[in-house]
């Protein structure tokens, strides 16, 4: 929530659930694929592009194929990037991390495509600075969690939350360990200074 649109009163009731221009949007998949050449030029990494490389992400609408990042170092996290037809992005860092662009898009969350794309380009720096980790957590007794974080100098942002046991288990099976420290991309020949 940005706050700027609705003053010291908050929005109103029925501002939760509407959403009045989801085109304001529409210009973060021209900064997403901005940013994916800007990766592509600075760090030595795969593209891989196409639908079905992502299917929880790609359960959306798409308007375009999906585009995965793989750094050519195992220790670095990938990065998939899915274009939604509300328009926005959908995000996977690393193994597990998803993010939605714009998180929510109705009117009392008052989010911008200006906003999004710093939030964006954020988080994608620090993954790519190995500034970033993850893990999974899935004790004998209690609940299962998930857990990442993301620092950048002189900021940060951690979330853990409670997962069901059997989406732990599903996450695991597809991962040879349950916590990741992610280390930093490796620079490309042709990268930008």
């Amino acid at each position: 929530m940005s706050g700027n649109r609705w003053g010291r009163e908050g929005p109103p009731p029925e501002a939760y659930s509407r959403i009045t221009d989801p085109e304001r949007f529409r210009a973060l998949h021209d900064f997403a694929v901005r940013l994916l050449k800007r990766l592509e030029a600075t760090f030595d990494v795969d593209r891989l592009e196409g639908y079905g490389l992502d299917q929880e992400l790609e359960r959306s609408d798409l308007v375009r194929p999906s585009v995965k990042l793989l750094p050519r170092s195992p220790d670095a996290a990938p990065i998939v990037l899915v274009f939604t037809a509300f328009p926005g992005i959908h995000v996977r860092l690393g193994h597990w991390r998803t993010e939605a662009f714009p998180s929510c898009g109705c009117d009392a969350c008052d989010e911008t495509a200006d906003g999004q794309a710093t939030r964006l380009s954020g988080m994608v720096d620090d993954v790519t600075a190995g500034r970033f980790r993850e893990a999974i957590g899935l004790p004998l007794l209690g609940p299962a969690w998930q857990e990442s974080e993301f620092w950048s100098p002189g900021a940060g942002s951690s979330s853990r939350q409670r997962i069901d046991r059997s989406r732990a288990r599903q996450m695991l099976r597809a991962s040879d360990r349950s916590s990741f420290e992610w280390k930093p991309w490796p620079r490309g020949k042709k990268a930008v200074a």
